[in-house]
């Protein structure tokens, strides 16, 4: 009867279970599913009950991903993923009393600044003493360095 038992178990356990493959560009990003790591992508037959379920994606170099997939019972699911790379982007002032804000989200009054900013569009604005002087989006798409003075040099003029 215990046999019996534990072999009931076992098989309500099985069934239900839908084959998870995720796939993941890059290659070898970090899975998380529900907040367990079940390894590095490709991850092919991984077994998982049907139903809501949270996977999260890591690599360096890339911004990290979260998403809820909703897992219907199948036989098998395939779940591909593109992770956005990030770059780093150089603020440079070359005079006091500039601010800078990026994404309406983060401000800073640093001379110099390294940030590392997912693959994209951003809004930066330029204060001068809280006065707005610049307003432009910048698009992130590769390593890059911002040098920010309030007046244009007069090379050339001569």
């Amino acid at each position: 009867m215990k046999y019996l038992f534990s072999a009931l178990i076992l098989l309500s356990y099985l069934i239900g279970q839908v084959s998870l493959d995720v796939k993941v560009l890059p290659k070898g990003a970090k899975v998380i599913l529900d907040g367990k790591e079940i390894g590095n992508a490709p991850i092919k037959g991984y077994s998982v009950k049907p139903g809501l379920h949270e996977i999260k994606l890591e690599a360096d170099g890339y911004a990290p991903a979260t998403h809820e997939v909703s897992i219907q019972d199948a036989k098998r699911l395939v779940a591909d993923f593109i992770l956005n790379p990030m770059y780093k982007i150089k603020f440079k002032a070359k005079e006091k009393g500039l601010t800078f804000e990026l994404n309406g989200e983060h401000t800073w009054r640093d001379e110099k600044i390294k940030l590392n900013l997912e693959a994209g569009p951003h809004r930066l604005r330029v204060y001068y003493l809280d006065e707005l002087f610049d307003d432009q989006i910048i698009i992130s798409d590769r390593n890059a360095e911002f040098i920010y003075t309030r007046y244009q040099s007069e090379s050339g003029n001569n």
